[in-house]
């Protein structure tokens, strides 16, 4: 399969994922992966998303990451298992008060091994967080951000939720 079949499979697989539930949001970002590392392009796509700041409206120094170095630094590597679930757990469950997310547990589940497949061997994988603690990477109270590249095409899933 080349690279356009994939993203338009990755891209219909996710395509119910984003908009709000509750006090959370979920954004999601499927492209090429091409030019710009990863940390750029995640970067980019939390601008568009509208969840970073460049000062605090309270004085201090910005609470998100400001570029695409910092962003690298609030993001560690981890395994497919890893990702897997962190992604299904965000979905499943909200951020802040751990009741029904986006999709039941099971869906979530098949929808995030699907993605795990279409992307292939050797996707590697980052994320701000075990969902028990995490690394800010928006200006929410709570946030939980995946990024992985592989196959071509390069997809990130944010969660926020305030408490």
């Amino acid at each position: 399969m080349d690279a356009s079949e994939r993203l338009a499979r990755v891209q219909h697989l996710l395509a119910g994922l984003p908009g709000p539930y509750g006090n959370a949001h979920l954004w999601t970002l499927i492209g090429f992966a091409g030019g710009e590392d990863l940390f750029t392009g995640v970067f980019a796509f939390l601008a568009d998303c509208g969840v970073i700041d460049s000062a605090r409206s309270f004085g201090g120094p910005p609470q998100a990451p400001q570029d695409a170095e910092e962003l690298a630094v609030c993001l560690a590597q981890v395994d497919q298992d890893g990702a897997l679930a962190v992604l299904v757990g965000m979905v499943s469950r909200t951020l802040a008060y751990g009741v029904r997310g986006r999709y039941p547990v099971d869906k979530a589940q098949d929808v995030f091994e699907k993605l795990i497949t279409l992307l292939g061997y050797g996707t590697r994988w980052w994320t701000n967080t075990d969902l028990g603690s995490w690394n800010p990477a928006t200006t929410h109270a709570m946030d939980a951000l995946v990024a992985g590249t592989g196959g071509g095409i390069l997809v990130a899933v944010l969660a926020v939720d305030e408490d």
